[in-house]
């Protein structure tokens, strides 16, 4: 019977060491299934080794063994495979030696181990490995009721009537020595488990501590006294670039290594007060040293490194051991360097900066702290850095008092929506000098909520000075060009009042020493006349500073064209071409009609002299309500509303860039000495500015001049219905092609902006040669957008007539800024052909795009 006890323990004890084992282990961390179906397998074969170790019991002589602790763990802890394997183990086993088992006795195998793995799945079982004692107390009773099976088996069912107490005595001896087993595999493995647990949770430790200090750059050392090979672990290997062919001991990754090869590597300089250092160490005169300094690895790098030991005596008194911790510095080092760099760098700026670096807290609104001021602050102030922290009241107190109140309302609106900004003041120093700064502020909010101001204050003194002195320069230029103008116009007015005082003179005089009275009547006129001339001489030198005392009307601009393309057909020659193109339907304007008809002279007689006496003049009018996006480039704006527009085109030399910029000024002509003023186009400009309208040029060279001018459209008049903007058009062009030729960039780039939101696939060229030849390449494009005049051989005409050879249905659109419509007629167009003038409003130029396509529809059905 003991050794029956004694295998039996020795067996339970190796189902506690398997267990253990397989807890440990590396390779099977964290795989759960696994582990618990090694677990069954284990305890499959545990059961083998009790049931080879069992005694017979009882008159009935029958056999007991210790598996019913096995049994009932595989399942709990070996899951449905110790649950399967641990019962087939038992049941083979007994097959196996000749000795068949019966069904009440297969019944408990196969009940336990079902017993144990549905105790795995309560509520209690938190931990799969582990068994609380709450577990097991529910264990034990799911075992003493299954032990109701062969007690009823027994009393009733027995082929050999056996008596009650012998019944109770084999039921009692099972269930006893099945509770004993069980208590004694649970104290097992709960030891097993327990120590598992610690050794894991060591290990973790361990490998936490030495990633830690893998990737904190540290390693650890130790020396025996005396012994000149210390231990090196795998940190130190690596700090001092040391391989396994340095190793003297065990291990892949750390041994002991020659103290020599060590020393080796320090430089020679840091060396001696480490040795020192040490030397106090081993002496006992410290027990703690440490040290920093610098080594060469065999690799050639440079590492800068802080060792701390500590030495350990058996005796209290001289060391026998000194262990330590060497720290790579390194990377440390090397941002301080940088740091300190950065900050010598700042320095050194804000030394050289013509002003200051400042550095306010504006969390609270009400207590703004100055937390930084750079010390150039003396030459700007007079007031040292170290003043301003003590009173930083300073900085308001030398701002000048009547711009303190908006600068700061400007950090408070800055500050609420968190952009930089600029600002110009002007201080009075400690001596009482007057400076000029330059505030560069921005603000940003640090993790704790803080607002900072950060800001550079530039001396803008010197600045200001060389502005204002500027400044002045120019009004002494302004002046003597003025004084200049004044003195040209005083000679050309007192050239024509001379003349007109003649005149007058000469007729008096004659009618003074007349005898004629016939011909008094005559001198009388021509006296009259001269003096009307003098009168719109001295209008025209008062349109000229807009000051004319203008008179205006009610007009309709056909009417005022219709009466004088009478007069204007007079002044031209028959080789000039006077056209008019007037619109229906003409919006009436307020304005003086003797000015107006001024304007219009000085228009024809300049586009007179621009086509030599030789080609086109059209005059045209229209409607033009600015109230959307116009193509336009122009650099003066009309105000939005309605307007009538008066343009005046001709077909001569046209001018270049330079002569456009300066039309307008005063006495600015291109024409010979004696024939022009140089008044003509400022007193128009002056016009129509004081009727509250503008003057817009279009002009090329070689192609011709067009002059619009633009008259606000009377108030008191009907409102006339204008195109609504439909959306269908702005989607109207959705997967269509159209070839653009536009020579203006900015002009290109709005139309491709346009057209492309209004769902067309454009193609933009600058040039009508570029554009046929895009067309060739690629005859694909539904539509073709083309200016009329460009650089190149092709102008817009001409591209639309070359490509309708090949491709007569090709719709086209031409816009033009200045040629007139009656101008390009019989040039390539055709009576159906759309022409815009620019500036074209966006929903104009989208419905013409639609017309366009119709027509051609219409024209080919």
């Amino acid at each position: 019977m003991f050794a029956f006890f004694l295998q039996s323990l020795i067996s339970l004890s190796l189902a506690g060491v398997l267990v253990f084992a397989t807890l440990i282990s590396e390779f099977l961390r964290g795989k759960d299934q696994v582990q618990r179906a090694l677990i069954g397998v284990f305890f499959g074969v545990i059961i083998v080794s009790l049931s080879m170790t069992s005694v017979s019991v009882g008159p009935q002589q029958v056999v007991m063994n210790a598996i019913s602790g096995t049994l009932l763990f595989a399942g709990y802890l070996g899951g449905p495979v110790g649950a399967l394997f641990a019962p087939v183990c038992a049941v083979s086993y007994r097959l196996a030696i000749g000795e068949p088992m019966s069904g009440i006795d297969t019944f408990m195998v196969c009940s336990i181990p079902l017993l144990g793995l549905a105790g795995s799945y309560l509520p209690i079982a938190r931990s799969w490995y582990r068994i609380p004692r709450s577990a097991l107390l529910a264990l034990m009773a799911g075992y003493a009721l299954l032990y109701l099976f062969p007690f009823i088996q027994l009393s009733y069912f027995s082929p050999v009537p056996l008596q009650l107490s012998a019944i109770w005595q084999v039921v009692l001896v099972f269930f006893v020595t099945g509770v004993i087993t069980i208590l004694i595999t649970w104290k097992i493995l709960e030891v097993a488990t327990r120590l598992a647990a610690k050794v894991n949770s060591s290990n973790e430790v361990a490998e936490n501590l030495d990633l830690a200090m893998r990737v904190s750059g540290m390693g650890r050392f130790r020396r025996k006294r005396g012994d000149p090979r210390p231990f090196f672990d795998a940190g130190m290997m690596a700090i001092y670039g040391l391989n396994k062919s340095d190793l003297v001991g065990q291990g892949e990754e750390q041994g002991l290594v020659p103290i020599s090869d060590w020393e080796s590597l320090v430089f020679p300089e840091d060396f001696p007060a480490i040795k020192a250092e040490a030397e106090r160490v081993w002496r006992g005169e410290q027990q703690v040293g440490r040290g920093e300094f610098r080594i060469r690895r065999s690799d050639g790098a440079l590492r800068t490194i802080r060792a701390v030991w500590i030495s350990d005596s058996q005796n209290g008194s001289i060391p026998t051991r000194v262990s330590g911790v060497h720290v790579d510095l390194t990377d440390t080092r090397e941002a301080e360097k940088q740091h300190r760099s950065s900050q010598g760098r700042l320095a050194m700026i804000a030394e050289e900066l013509p002003g200051i670096v400042l550095e306010i807290d504006v969390t609270e609104n009400e207590e703004r702290k100055l937390l930084y001021i750079s010390p150039k602050c003396q030459e700007i102030w007079g007031v040292t850095d170290q003043e301003f922290y003590e009173n930083p009241g300073f900085l308001s107190e030398m701002h000048d008092q009547d711009d303190i109140e908006s600068f700061m309302e400007l950090i408070n609106r800055q500050r609420k929506i968190g952009r930089p900004f600029a600002h110009r003041y002007k201080i009075t120093a400690r001596d009482g000098s007057t400076r000029w700064l330059d505030f560069h502020g921005s603000f940003s909010v640090e993790e704790d909520g803080q607002t900072l101001l950060r800001a550079v204050q530039l001396d803008a003194t010197q600045q200001v000075q060389v502005q204002e002195q500027m400044h002045q320069e120019r009004e002494i230029a302004r002046r003597a060009q003025k004084f200049e103008s004044i003195g040209q116009l005083t000679g050309g007015v007192a050239h024509d009042f001379n003349n007109l005082l003649a005149v007058i003179l000469g007729n008096l005089e004659l009618l003074r020493e007349g005898e004629e009275p016939e011909k008094q009547k005559d001198l009388i006129d021509t006296a009259i006349t001269a003096s009307l001339r003098g009168a719109d001489l001295t209008k025209n030198m008062l349109a000229f500073a807009r000051k004319a005392p203008l008179t205006p009307v009610k007009l309709n601009l056909n009417d005022v064209v219709r009466e004088a393309k009478n007069w204007i057909g007079r002044t031209l020659p028959k080789s000039v071409r006077v056209e008019t193109s007037l619109l229906a339907g003409l919006w009436a304007i307020d304005a003086d009609r003797s000015s107006l008809e001024s304007a219009l002279l000085n228009l024809t007689l300049n586009a007179r002299d621009a086509m030599d006496g030789n080609g086109s003049l059209t005059i045209e009018t229209a409607n033009l309500r600015i109230d959307e996006d116009y193509i336009d480039t122009r650099e003066e704006e009309l105000v939005p509303g309605r307007y009538v527009m008066l343009a005046v085109s001709d077909t001569g030399s046209g001018m270049d860039k330079e002569t456009l910029a300066s039309i307008f000024e005063p006495f600015f002509t291109t024409k010979p000495p004696g024939v022009g003023s140089g008044l003509g186009l400022s007193m128009t400009l002056g016009f129509m500015r004081q009727s509250g309208g503008t003057v817009q040029v279009y002009s090329e060279v070689g192609e011709g001049t067009t002059f619009k001018l633009y008259f606000p459209a009377a108030a008191a008049q009907p409102d006339q219905p204008t195109k609504p903007h439909s959306a269908r058009l702005d989607q109207d062009g959705a997967g269509r092609r159209l070839l653009l030729a536009e020579d203006e960039e900015e002009v290109r780039n709005i139309l491709v902006s346009i057209l492309e939101r209004a769902g067309y696939l454009v193609t933009a060229t600058a040039s009508g040669d570029e554009a046929y030849a895009t067309f060739v390449a690629d005859p694909t494009f539904d539509l073709l957008l083309t200016d009329i005049v460009m650089p190149g051989k092709l102008q817009g005409t001409n591209l639309a007539k070359e490509l309708r050879l090949k491709w007569p249905d090709l719709p086209v659109i031409f816009m033009s800024g200045y040629a007139s419509e009656a101008t390009v007629h019989g040039n390539g167009l055709r009576p159906e052909d759309i022409r815009l003038m620019k500036p074209v409003q966006r929903a104009d130029l989208l419905a013409a795009l639609v017309k366009a396509r119709i027509n051609i529809k219409d024209r080919s059905s």
